[in-house]
């Protein structure tokens, strides 16, 4: 299946107070620099970036990332700037406005979010999860539009 509209984007979350306590020890601190692995990377039917780097600061609730991606042969950046509380957060890739709320489900940061476009409202769920040595990041990525839905796995590796 076919999704035609694709927007990026990325977040991270964590509550406070004396009861999250073992939660907090859960969740993952995705700071970092992180560079697209294209070769493990599976785009599906649709054409993946030669390239991409996440620069993450998280500290919670906030999480920003300054994201550059490489496709056509041309460099295309963006900042996104996210708290992870549930509620809706705005922020422009090219053209389009994404609406995205986070949160997390165990060690696995979730963000859902809407983009409006010509063609109709594109849903992105991404779910981000860190693996146990902490250099690898893979946000596995399912787009849904038009009654079709399709899947992305990213991988990205943690620069020293």
């Amino acid at each position: 299946m076919r999704v035609k509209s694709i927007v990026l984007v990325v977040g991270a979350l964590i509550g406070g107070g004396s009861a999250s306590v073992a939660a907090a020890q859960a969740v993952p601190n995705l700071s970092g620099t992180w560079v697209l692995q294209v070769d493990k990377s599976d785009f599906g039917m649709m054409q993946g970036p030669q390239g991409r780097t996440d620069v993450i600061e998280h500290r919670e609730p906030r999480l920003t990332i300054k994201r550059t991606t490489m496709a056509n042969g041309q460099e295309n950046s963006v900042n996104l700037v996210h708290e992870i509380d549930g509620k809706p957060y705005k922020n422009t890739v090219g053209p389009n406005e994404v609406t995205s709320t986070l949160h997390w489900e165990g060690a696995v940061l979730v963000i859902v979010s809407t983009v409006p476009t010509p063609q109709g409202e594109v849903g992105i769920t991404d779910r981000y999860e860190l693996s146990a040595d902490g250099k690898t990041l893979t946000q596995t990525r399912t787009l849904s539009a038009q009654g079709q839905q399709a899947t992305q796995i990213f991988v990205l590796a943690k620069q020293p």
